[in-house]
């Protein structure tokens, strides 16, 4: 047969007393936890921020190196005008080089066996 437990009122204040204090354990480990969880969104805040400040600041310091190159009378060449004269020369024919090459006697090495 089943076992009986017996209902009477000090059972039942121990059973709603054993309840409120598991839900009151639950509350406290869920606070606990969602403090935690909250400082650490608070630093990767805080170091996305950083980042961004950082890349700011490199940004203006490249906005500057470049104002300053602009107005530098120092001659600077770009690369796209030196690429362009590059392709201008006149290169020696590689046909002649190679009928040159190919007139030349060949020497052959023989083996003393």
């Amino acid at each position: 047969m089943l076992a009986s437990i017996e209902l009477n009122v000090t059972n039942l204040f121990l059973f709603a007393g054993f309840a409120a204090f598991c839900v009151l354990i639950g509350y406290i480990s869920r606070t606990s936890k969602s403090a935690s969880l909250r400082k650490k969104v608070s630093e990767l805040e805080n170091e996305i921020l950083a980042s961004h400040a950082e890349i700011l600041q490199l940004q203006r310091e490249k906005i500057e190196l470049l104002k300053t190159m602009s107005e530098s009378s120092i001659p600077v060449i770009s690369i796209a005008a030196s690429k362009d004269e590059k392709n201008t020369e006149k290169l020696p024919d590689a046909a002649a080089r190679k009928k040159l090459l190919g007139t030349q006697p060949v020497i052959k090495h023989q083996s003393g066996g």
